[in-house]
């Protein structure tokens, strides 16, 4: 299980896609580096 902090949200998330919705529903969507994180997040997973 891994450990992420979204804007000081701790999440404990086995499952890559609900990690990427859990990160990109605590971002505004207006900010898009919080989303690109959010992405970069998901494709680290994705191996």
């Amino acid at each position: 299980m891994k450990n992420y902090d979204f804007q000081e949200k701790h999440f404990q998330i086995s499952d890559p896609i609900e990690s990427y919705f859990e990160c990109i529903t605590s971002c505004d969507m207006r900010d898009g580096r919080c989303i690109s994180r959010c992405v970069e997040i998901l494709k680290r997973n994705d191996n």
